[in-house]
């Protein structure tokens, strides 16, 4: 009675194997070619570590299908090979990831941080030279942050390395992309972060303490009311 099922099984296994999207990433290091195919590790979640370059040199690359006909990042993604000449990269094939971080809408590209140099922070809130007071804090795992006073006013802005254009983080996480934007009603302190392994940013009002007891109050006088 069960062999329908199995069968059933089967074949749906068979199917979706079949249209499984295989990605590749392409880059200066294989003359952008298809010849590193990834490899699925999660739902959503590709991996692949590129061998043979240069330790320390710096290569432009994207993950892609075989056609072009679907990429990340929409710009190219631009970072250096590390000590041995290696470099891991990670695909997050979905529009939607809803985890309160940017690019929303696009697929994220992703990368191991080997610590070749540290970030900073670059926009209309400092003319566009970033330099000492706009660093942004290695935290580790390829996570980098600071924290801001800005006024009231709109601002574009980007990550790039600290002193230099030669790689910048915009609004699809690769080099050279459009700005990122983030628009204040009041003046406020604002965190921002770059998760390199994630191919995620971010730029978050930081509450104030003022404003975190309201809440906090605000909270108890709601429990005590569904008592």
């Amino acid at each position: 009675m069960r062999l329908p099922l199995v069968v059933g099984a089967l074949v749906a296994a068979t199917a979706a194997a079949s249209f499984a999207q295989p990605y590749f990433i392409r880059g200066e290091f294989n003359g952008w070619s298809n010849s590193d195919p990834m490899v699925q590790t999660d739902t959503h979640t590709w991996e692949y570590t590129v061998t043979g370059m240069n330790p320390g040199q710096a290569y432009e690359f994207k993950a892609t299908v075989d056609d072009w006909s679907l990429n990340a990042p929409g710009s190219n993604a631009k970072y250096v090979a590390d000590g041995a000449g290696e470099m891991h990269v990670y695909l997050y094939d979905t529009d939607t990831h809803g985890d309160g971080w940017n690019p929303e809408g696009k697929w994220r590209l992703g990368w191991d941080d080997n610590g070749a140099f540290n970030w900073e922070l670059v926009g209309d809130m400092n003319g566009w030279n970033g330099g000492a007071g706009w660093e942004l804090a290695d935290l580790g795992g390829g996570v980098h942050e600071a924290e801001f006073s800005l006024s009231a006013g709109t601002y574009e802005y980007k990550f790039r390395s600290q002193g230099s254009w030669d790689f910048s983080i915009g609004d699809d996480f690769g080099n050279a992309a459009g700005n990122d934007s983030l628009t204040l009603a009041s003046d406020a302190t604002v965190r921002f972060t770059i998760d390199m392994i994630h191919g995620r940013w971010k730029a978050e009002v930081v509450p104030t303490p003022g404003s975190a007891m309201l809440m906090g109050l605000a909270g108890m006088v709601a429990i005590r009311r569904r008592r």
